[in-house]
C-alpha cells in the first residue's frame, strides 16, 4: 500500500472531496476515504509543479517537503547520509573495562 501523507489522512471525508474538486481530480465521487487519500496524495505529487504555489494546498506541500527522504535528496554529498556515519564509526575508538580496584589495593598497609 502506497504511504500517504498524514495530512490527508486527518482530513474528513467531505473536505477531501472538496479538495479534489479544486485541483481538477474527476471520478473520485464513488472512492471511499482511504482509497481517495490515496488518489489525492498521487495526484498532488505528479502535479506538484503545477499546484504547489495554491494556498489550499500548503500544508500538504509543506510537510511533504518535511519528509526525511526529501532531506536526504538534498544533502548532496555523493556518499550521502551512511558514508559519514561509516567514516564517524572508523574514529570511535572501542570501549575498554576499567577494572576497579579493591579497597586493600589503594590503601598501603
Amino acid at each position: 500500500m502506497a504511504t500517504v501523507s498524514y495530512w490527508l489522512q486527518r482530513q474528513r471525508k467531505p473536505f477531501l472531496q472538496d479538495l479534489a474538486s479544486h485541483v481538477g481530480m474527476t471520478q473520485y465521487d464513488n472512492l471511499l476515504k482511504p482509497d481517495l487519500e490515496v488518489a489525492l496524495d498521487d495526484y498532488l505529487r505528479k502535479n506538484q509543479t503545477r499546484l504547489h504555489s495554491d494556498p489550499a494546498l500548503s500544508p500538504f506541500y509543506k510537510r511533504l517537503e518535511n519528509t526525511p527522504a526529501k532531506r536526504e535528496k538534498s544533502n548532496g554529498s555523493a556518499g550521502g547520509v551512511g558514508a559519514s556515519s561509516a567514516a564517524a564509526e572508523e574514529t570511535k575508538k572501542p570501549k575498554r573495562r576499567q577494572t576497579i580496584k579493591a579497597r586493600e589495593e589503594l590503601e598501603p598497609p
